[in-house]
C-alpha cells in the first residue's frame, strides 16, 4: 500500500508542477520589454529547478519501490541508516529475541520488518528484548536522506521565490504603498 501512495504522490506532483511551470513560462510574455533573457525567463527557470529539487525525494521513493535503486550500501536509496542508535519502543510492546519476532514483511531497509505490508517498520532491540520502531527522524538520516530532505526544503524556498517574482509581488506592494502614501497626503 505504501508503494501505491508513492506512485500517486509522484504522479500528482509531476502533473501539478508541469502545469505550474508551463503557466509561469507562458507568463514570460508579459516581460517582453525586460532588457535581459534572465529577467524575462528567470521565474520559469527557477520554477523548473524548484520542481526538480522538490521531486528528488519522491523520485527516490519510486525508484526504490520499483527496485531500480536498491537500498543497500552506498550509494543506496535508503533514507535512514540501519544502525542508528536512536530507537523508539513500539506501542503496544512486543517481546522479541530476534527481528523475525517483530513481523514478517520486509521493509525498504535492512534488518527491519513490519507486521502488515506497508505499516511501521520495526526491528528487535535484543538488549532490551522488545520490538522498536525504525527511527525515522532527522538523527537517523543517511547521506541520501539528508540530500533529499535538503533538496525538498530548498526547492520549496526557490519555488516561492519564483512564484513571487512571476507575480511581480514586490512591484505590486510598492504600488500599494505609493497609493497609501497618496491617500494619507491627500
Amino acid at each position: 500500500m505504501r508503494h501505491l501512495g508513492h506512485y500517486i504522490s509522484f504522479g500528482v506532483n509531476l502533473v501539478m508542477f508541469g502545469f505550474v511551470c508551463t503557466f509561469i513560462a507562458h507568463q514570460s510574455k508579459r516581460r517582453r520589454n525586460m532588457p535581459t533573457h534572465w529577467l524575462r525567463y528567470g521565474p520559469a527557470y527557477l520554477a523548473v529547478v524548484a520542481a526538480l529539487m522538490i521531486m528528488a525525494d519522491q523520485t527516490r521513493h519510486v525508484l526504490q519501490d520499483l527496485g531500480v535503486w536498491k537500498s543497500g550500501p552506498w550509494p543506496g536509496s535508503s533514507q535512514y541508516v540501519d544502525d542508528c542508535d536512536f530507537k523508539v519502543a513500539s506501542v503496544p510492546l512486543f517481546n522479541c529475541s530476534s527481528t523475525a519476532d517483530c513481523g514478517s514483511f520486509p521493509c525498504g531497509h535492512l534488518g527491519h520488518v513490519s507486521v502488515v505490508n506497508g505499516s511501521t517498520c520495526r526491528s528487535c532491540d535484543e538488549g532490551v528484548g522488545v520490538c522498536v520502531e525504525s527511527a525515522e527522524s532527522f538523527s537517523c538520516l543517511s547521506a541520501v536522506g539528508w540530500a533529499c530532505t535538503g533538496l525538498t526544503y530548498a526547492g520549496f524556498c526557490v519555488f516561492f521565490f519564483a512564484s513571487f517574482w512571476n507575480a511581480n509581488l514586490v512591484g505590486k506592494l510598492r504600488a500599494i504603498a505609493a497609493k497609501w502614501e497618496a491617500l494619507r497626503e491627500g
